[in-house]
């Protein structure tokens, strides 16, 4: 599930300094296609900075990367341990485990992640939960998250794309339009989301927001590039 969403790198006030850059450096390696290199640095990281959580979160990412998913539970396990409740540890391995398919297990991960009142990123463990229980179709519990998600974070794109596709999905289209129109900011400078509310305009019989929609759509293609999707496969 590449649209769940992991921190591999935090900031961590003790970790050695020489360790937090080569577990950037291991890290941009590996994005890069050079797993070589990248281990390479992650290992060195390891032995000046063994017992940083962040390091063992980047060398789990990488192991998991690499195909060999035992190591990277082991490493994203002791991560967790050495930064015991820590919100981005438990977030990442509810991103570990919803991506092997263990949805609910992942699910419970993410709520530990929230519950962390230091953790300043629980819009995206509220929006990977969301993203995560629609692989097992508990849409009513998925939208939850993604309300809250917008909640605590009313620029995420993909938790307002996903809110409303499930409220299409169960024929309500009124609540559907009302989202958007509640962050019609969001709505009406993204691609995707015009073309989602093209058709929720028009399936909740509001014909005149439906041809704003269609011109801020037209006004939206002319005038800028490129085009916004959302990785909507949750197998």
């Amino acid at each position: 599930m590449d649209n769940i969403k992991e921190e591999p790198t935090i900031k961590e006030p003790k970790i050695n300094e020489a360790a937090s850059y080569n577990t950037r450096l291991g890290l941009a390696y590996l994005q890069q296609g050079n797993r070589s290199l990248a281990k390479r640095k992650l290992l060195l990281a390891m032995a000046q900075a063994p017992n940083s959580a962040n390091v063992n979160a980047s060398m789990a990412y990488f192991m998991e990367k690499s195909g060999d998913m035992d190591k990277a539970g082991k490493f994203y396990q002791k991560a967790m341990a050495l930064a015991p409740g820590a919100g981005t540890q438990l977030n990442n391995y509810g991103a570990f485990l919803c991506r092997q398919g263990q949805y609910r297990e992942a699910e419970k991960y993410f709520m530990k992640a929230v519950n962390d009142v230091r953790y300043d990123h629980t819009a995206g463990a509220y929006e990977n939960a969301g993203l995560c229980i629609m692989a097992v179709s508990d849409d009513i519990t998925a939208a939850t998250y993604f309300v809250k998600a917008l909640e605590q974070d009313p620029s995420r794109q993909q938790s307002l794309y996903e809110l409303v596709t499930l409220d299409m999905k169960q024929g309500k289209f009124k609540e559907a339009l009302n989202h958007l129109q509640k962050h019609s900011n969001l709505c009406l400078n993204d691609r995707a989301l015009l073309n989602l509310a093209i058709t929720v305009a028009n399936k909740s019989g509001h014909p005149e927001q439906e041809e704003a929609y269609k011109l801020r759509l037209k006004n939206f293609s002319e005038n800028t590039g490129g085009h916004n999707e959302y990785n909507t496969n949750n197998g």
